[in-house]
């Protein structure tokens, strides 16, 4: 019996640590990647691929959210509760409006497509948020978001990576 508690405890230790090393091997140019992707399937797929959203993960742990021009939550991959809320006004712990920074930079420049004209500005953007290993520390994130257009929805795509 302590034999199987010893191998148990020698597992779970493995995947932990892999996975948290794994989850901090996230680059740029993963983040980016991953925003271009899902942008494309939401382009070609319309509102059907939000529904892929939620299981979406890239370089180990890391999601996407998708979000309309108003900066309301249409889809999130990590934090399901907040779809259908308005987060513009959300800040980190020096009082940045980081969302309101991001929608800017979407906002900086326009497309147009099958005659809809469109916001399809990229940005990166950094603030401070809780650490996911203690949340009462604070780190660096980077978040790069990209607008698109979702049949004749203007929506942006957002992914990041602690620094």
């Amino acid at each position: 019996m302590r034999k199987a508690v010893s191998v148990m405890m020698a597992v779970v230790m493995v995947v932990f640590f892999s996975s948290v090393a794994f989850a901090g091997s996230c680059t740029k140019a993963d983040v980016k990647a991953a925003v271009d992707e899902i942008s494309a399937m939401l382009e070609k797929e319309g509102r059907a691929g939000l529904v892929k959203i939620p299981g979406y993960r890239f370089a180990g742990g890391n999601y996407v959210y998708v979000g309309d021009m108003d900066c309301t939550i249409i889809a999130h991959g990590f934090m399901p509760h907040l779809v259908g809320k308005n987060i513009i006004g959300i800040k980190d712990d020096t009082g940045f409006k980081f969302m309101a920074k991001l929608l800017e930079g979407i906002k900086s420049s326009q497309a147009t497509k099958n005659g809809k004209t469109y916001y399809n500005g990229e940005t990166w953007v950094k603030y401070r948020w809780p650490s996911p290993e203690d949340k009462t520390k604070f780190q660096n994130k980077l978040v790069y978001a990209k607008g698109c257009l979702m049949g004749n929805e203007n929506v942006f795509v957002t992914a990041g990576m602690y620094e």
